[in-house]
């Protein structure tokens, strides 16, 4: 008799789990490209580096943060739920989310080896 109850369960899961569409593969409407999330993130990483080289408390550096990173989006003229999804999206989608971070991370080296940081 456990053996129906556990098989019966299996299938109702089964069956609910079918047909589901997975919120990995659901695009926010307002989805950034992956360029735009490279020139973002990397704006918001040098932002995030010059402050933690400034001797600020911890409240401080936090409260600058917030500002500068308002400022990030008002340039890229996008919302901070925007990033947000968007980030979301594409942390989820680990080849994407890599490819961006690699992007980034060329980006700042060259603008260092440029002498622009």
């Amino acid at each position: 008799m456990n053996y129906f109850k556990l098989i019966t369960l299996a299938c109702i899961c089964a069956l609910f789990s079918c047909g589901q569409k997975s919120s990995l593969d659901e695009k926010p409407a307002d989805l950034l490209t992956e360029e735009q999330m490279t020139t973002i993130l990397v704006d918001i990483h040098i932002t995030e580096s010059a402050l933690s080289l400034k001797n600020y408390n911890r409240d401080s550096s936090l409260t600058l943060y917030a500002g500068y990173k308002k400022e990030i989006f008002k340039e890229h003229q996008i919302t901070e739920e925007q990033f947000k999804s968007s980030y979301d999206y594409y942390s989820k989608h680990a080849a994407l989310f890599n490819h961006i971070y690699e992007v980034v991370i060329d980006s700042i080296a060259a603008k260092e080896a440029k002498g622009q940081l």
